[in-house]
């Protein structure tokens, strides 16, 4: 005969209610949060009580003199008078730095074979004139970089009056007014 070992039973699992799964998380906080109030009250962390007002009215005997204190007389509150305002200083005009091209500037074309002026930033743009050696433009606008030059809007006028635009490279120019002549 075989020996037969003894196997305990297998406990069955009882399968639990999807409620209980909510209701013990629940329960825990409930009970953390009671017992955190109830230890702050225990330590005097509630609200403290109003203070109860007590009368200082001394009250006088019968027959004794009874003392009225008098009020001061108001002082009248003085009413502030309206500010008034300060001017702000006026803004000052900038002044140009003479020894940097800028727009606004005036400049002194430095090239003695004279200064090619085209119809936009950069050598691939239409000759427009060459201005002579020591003619001073009015710088209007710039800086742009192109082709290894900066290069500047300017304005000038021509042997007849009148008034022309285009762009020079700023290495042939000066800033400033110069006297080359000299």
């Amino acid at each position: 005969m075989k020996e037969q070992r003894y196997q305990p039973r297998r406990r069955q699992q009882r399968q639990r209610s999807p409620w209980a799964a909510l209701l013990i998380p629940f329960l825990a906080i409930v009970i953390t949060g009671g017992l955190f109030y109830l230890l702050a009250t225990m330590l005097g962390g509630g609200v403290a009580p109003a203070p109860t007002p007590t009368s200082s009215l001394n009250v006088a005997a019968p027959g004794e003199p009874t003392f009225t204190p008098t009020p001061e007389p108001a002082t009248p509150t003085p009413t502030p008078e309206p500010a008034t305002p300060t001017p702000e200083p006026p803004t000052p005009t900038p002044t140009l730095a003479p020894d940097v091209l800028q727009v606004g500037g005036k400049a002194t074309v430095n090239a003695e074979a004279g200064l090619r002026v085209r119809s936009g930033p950069g050598t691939n743009f239409d000759l427009v004139i060459t201005l002579p050696y020591a003619m001073v433009v009015d710088v209007i606008g710039g800086p742009e970089r192109a082709d290894s030059y900066t290069w500047w809007q300017i304005e000038f006028s021509t042997p007849e009056g009148d008034k022309q635009q285009g762009w020079v490279a700023g290495d042939f120019l000066d800033p400033g007014i110069q006297n080359y002549n000299q």
